[in-house]
């Protein structure tokens, strides 16, 4: 190969770099669309605004930034950030799941299975969770703290559906009857001091869900003793 040749060719590589180059830092491949899955307590609009993605381009993009930034909301336990050339990104967020509401001075919170504090409310009709009652709520940074009673009461709960947990007015706990859950509909659940939560819970729902099917009104359903489950349908 003749030198000028090889010159000729060293010109058209670094041209073909330059363009390169230019095209990656066009405004072709600038976030014109955001994605966001998996989201139901925050809105799209508040995780757009809260990433600082827009009008960026894709290839300049921190993901591993953007999810660190999220991470940072209460309510976000885990994310995934994609690209989708030439200007998509994908926002995978995993939210906290809220299972119960706590009362603590004059508002209320709304905790996942772990006691992180999801949001805070001073209307407690704005969310159609169990309300945890007969038992002192105490807080540490963003979290409620856990008593024995507490963490079995809300391990319980998360083992719950959502439709049943809005069905689910009050959970109580007490000294001498354990926890007791009081039905909307009205009703109550006794379960008792110690037990196995995925025991319980497994039955409560079998027998629940079967006297849903048939419209007949609970008085009260009593789980607190093993492999004998009582049902006491009102009159």
């Amino acid at each position: 190969m003749d030198k000028h040749r090889t010159i000729y060719l060293i010109s058209i590589g670094v041209l073909s770099v330059i363009a390169i180059l230019s095209l990656i830092n066009s405004n072709y491949f600038l976030v014109t669309e955001i994605e966001i899955v998996g989201n139901k307590l925050l809105s799209d609009e508040y995780i757009v605004n809260f990433s600082k993605v827009k009008d960026i381009n894709i290839f300049k993009i921190d993901r591993q930034e953007i999810a660190k930034r999220l991470l940072g909301l209460q309510q976000v336990k885990g994310v995934a950030v994609k690209r989708d050339l030439p200007n998509k990104l994908i926002l995978e967020i995993n939210e906290r799941r809220p299972v119960a509401i706590v009362g603590l001075k004059s508002s209320y919170q709304i905790i996942d299975n772990q006691g992180w504090v999801i949001a805070t409310s001073k209307n407690l009709a704005e969310w159609d969770l169990p309300l945890i009652t007969g038992v002192k709520i105490a807080n540490h940074d963003d979290k409620v703290k856990f008593t024995t009673e507490l963490k079995l009461a809300i391990d319980y709960l998360d083992l719950l559906s959502d439709q049943i947990l809005k069905e689910v007015s009050e959970l109580n706990i007490s000294k001498d009857k354990g926890i007791e859950l009081y039905l909307l509909g009205g009703g109550v659940v006794k379960l008792g001091k110690k037990f196995d939560t995925k025991t319980k819970a497994q039955i409560f729902i079998s027998v629940y869900n079967d006297l849903k099917s048939q419209a007949k009104k609970v008085k009260y359903i009593d789980l607190r003793y093993k492999n004998n489950t009582v049902v006491k349908l009102e009159k």
